[in-house]
């Protein structure tokens, strides 16, 4: 019972050791911390550009697909 109390307090702690260093730290300038705030934008568009990286790959790839099978079935139908 002890280690699942311990494997607990262990894991809820997991998501603030993960947290970038300017989350990590209090703000000393009061509740308005522009450093937080300035690199969870960042992150955001980070994460943002990288989706819409993988969202274009994956895009082009369903569209040369779609592409080639209809091109097939033309060349099959017209034989």
């Amino acid at each position: 019972m002890k280690h699942h109390l311990v494997l607990a307090i262990i894991l809820s702690q997991i998501p603030q050791a993960l947290a970038c260093v300017g989350c990590r730290q209090p703000g000393t300038t009061g509740p308005i911390e522009p450093q937080t705030i300035t690199a969870g934008i960042a992150l955001s568009w980070g994460v943002l550009g990288m989706l819409a990286i993988v969202l274009a790959i994956i895009g082009s790839m369903t569209y040369y697909i779609v592409s080639t099978c209809k091109r097939l079935d033309r060349a099959r139908n017209t034989q």
